[in-house]
């Protein structure tokens, strides 16, 4: 009977999830954290010393030298390249965690919620006490349409989304919106990921979804053609490049059907490179016909003054013919609304400049010349009217988690000397096309100019968004080839122990910056930019020589301990 209760206790604890021991771990994972940590707190450093409001306008207006170097370099070589590294390394942690937790038979889910849980509060705590360029909440956001993605049920998902949506007709709750399109966002990415219905065309099966969309294309493609050939369809041009997209997002999706192992990778490279293709594609469109579009504007001024005119002589000669006045008058009036709702879209516009303009020097304000109980105010209430950019943002980095998870189920990052081939193509091929094509757009634009029309930054940052996914594949195959190395570039694996107190070090270094630069630290604030390099060089070596001692010391960092110690519900030995 004892042998038995012992037996049933030894099962019971089987089933409880634990934390991995340190042997246990891919160094190869922790030396890329670390490599990715640095060039977050590059990107990060600048805002720190500029409004975070600012974040995607590009490099800042008036600068020389080694300032214009040094933001040139984190704009095109460093600059969402990191961010994107480090969601790939989520998708693999959440694969590893989900895979040891099968072959072990325990509860994954009770677990990896907690954990999802602390993680969220870390980053809503780390906007609004410290710093508002926080990631943690949008990876928290993320890993939650993460098992949506991979978990979800259909049914429940469209619930879900309804009743949001119906919450979000309350005037006062109508930011809920956010939050039922991003679960749509999900739900169609979990239909893309795992439904296996098919038709079968030209002697193959091919997804439903990828018919259909071949079919709209069809149609929007035979209108676009009709919109060229009818002159009252001429508004309907666009028409023909949505339908040529329509077909290759067909044909992509059709590709990425089969095989099914390597469906995460590509649904959520081909969806990642949709969204930034689709801003490149109109970014041009606008840039490239900015000249036709002035022309046409100063041809349909030209209209109305004629058609005004036009009312003002008939006018005069009502009397003669008022039935023929009348009808010309009435006949301009689509003219006349036409201009009057580009005027109002312009004014609504400008008005939205001017808010977040005022926003941004507000912020400059306080974080140069305030307090913290005024920075902290500000943070809060930014933090309430921007949760909902949050929601939007947790779709796009589940793509990156979708390839991260691929490149742990397909037993990559275990045995990474063994793929070494595919490492070194991915570093030959995705860093000079993923920051050429960055570099080639910072030719046409380097910044946003506010109010300007026909800016021509968006089509400029359309490709540069573009190759941040081949530049962060090319870094994370540079870092694994390093890795392997032998002499001096095999040093890289210093950096492990930097790496796996990623959570420490990142928010450490928000703290770091905080009491460097704001007024109520040293203040420091707008430093040169060349300037803020050097300081992130010299924090990051004092942050790998303090990783190194610790880890001597304890198997986990401070933040990395109590994160685990949530997660697992229970106290992890925290001296080696």
């Amino acid at each position: 009977m004892q042998r038995e209760n012992e037996t049933t206790l030894d099962m019971a604890a089987n089933q409880v999830v634990v934390p991995v021991e340190v042997k246990d771990r891919i160094a190869v994972l922790d030396v890329i954290r670390g490599f990715a940590l640095i060039g977050i707190f590059l990107m990060n450093v600048e805002f720190f010393n500029r409004s975070v409001g600012e974040l995607g306008e590009g490099m800042p207006a008036g600068l020389s030298g080694a300032n214009w170097l040094a933001s040139y370099f984190v704009s095109y070589f460093v600059a969402g390249k990191f961010w994107t590294i480090f969601s790939l390394l989520f998708g693999m942690g959440f694969a590893l965690m989900l895979m040891r937790a099968e072959e072990k038979g325990q509860d994954f889910f009770q677990p990896y919620f907690r954990r999802l849980l602390a993680l969220g509060v870390f980053g809503v705590l780390h906007y609004i006490l410290i710093w508002p360029g926080d990631i943690l909440f949008s990876y928290a956001m993320g890993a939650c349409g993460l098992l949506i993605v991979l978990f979800g049920k259909a049914r429940w998902i469209a619930i879900a989304v309804i009743v949001l949506g119906l919450i979000a007709v309350i005037p006062a709750l109508n930011k809920v919106a956010a939050l039922a399109t991003a679960l749509a966002m999900f739900g169609a990415m979990a239909f893309l990921m795992r439904n296996e219905k098919t038709l079968r065309i030209f002697a193959k099966p091919r997804p439903i979804i990828a018919v259909i969309l071949c079919m709209l294309g069809a149609v929007l493609f035979l209108l676009g053609v009709a919109s060229f050939l009818v002159p009252a369809m001429a508004s309907m041009h666009p028409t023909l490049f949505f339908g040529l997209f329509a077909f290759l997002f067909a044909f992509l999706l059709d590709r990425a059907h089969q095989p099914k192992e390597a469906r995460s990778w590509k649904i959520g490279s081909l969806l990642y490179t949709a969204l930034f293709l689709s801003m490149t594609l109109g970014g041009a469109a606008q840039y490239l016909g900015s000249e036709q579009a002035s022309k046409q504007n100063a041809n349909e001024t030209q209209q109305l003054n004629k058609s005004a005119a036009s009312v003002t002589s008939e006018a005069s000669s009502v009397a003669e013919n008022s039935s023929e006045a009348t009808s010309k008058s009435t006949a301009s009036v689509p003219e006349k609304t036409k201009a009057d709702q580009r005027a109002e879209d312009k004014k609504k516009e400008a008005e939205r400049i001017q808010k977040q303009q005022e926003d941004n020097r507000r912020e400059v304000v306080i974080l140069s010349k305030g307090t913290y109980a005024e920075a902290l105010e500000f943070r809060a209430k930014e933090f309430s009217e921007n949760w909902t950019n949050v929601a939007i943002f947790s779709v796009l980095i589940c793509c990156m988690f979708l390839i991260g998870y691929w490149f742990v189920q397909s037993g990559m990052m275990q045995n990474t000397q063994a793929h070494l081939s595919k490492f070194k193509m991915m570093a030959l091929i995705g860093l000079p096309f993923g920051i050429g094509i960055g570099i080639a757009g910072s030719f046409v634009s380097t910044a946003s100019v506010a109010g300007l029309e026909n800016d021509p930054y968006m089509f400029a940052m359309g490709l540069l968004y573009l190759g941040n996914l081949p530049a962060c594949l090319g870094y994370v195959g540079l870092i694994v080839i390093l890795f392997h190395s032998k002499g001096v570039f095999a040093k890289v694996k210093l950096l492990a122990p930097y790496g796996r107190m990623a959570l420490t070090n990142y928010l450490s270094q928000s703290v770091i910056c905080s009491a460097i630069f704001y007024s109520y630290g040293l203040g420091y604030y707008g430093m040169e930019r060349a300037h803020q390099v050097v300081v992130v060089l010299l924090v990051v070596v004092v942050q790998i020589l303090f990783s190194h001692w610790w880890l001597s010391k304890f198997r986990y960092g401070p933040m990395e301990w109590l994160w685990r110690a949530i997660t697992y519900w229970k106290l992890p030995a925290f001296k080696n």
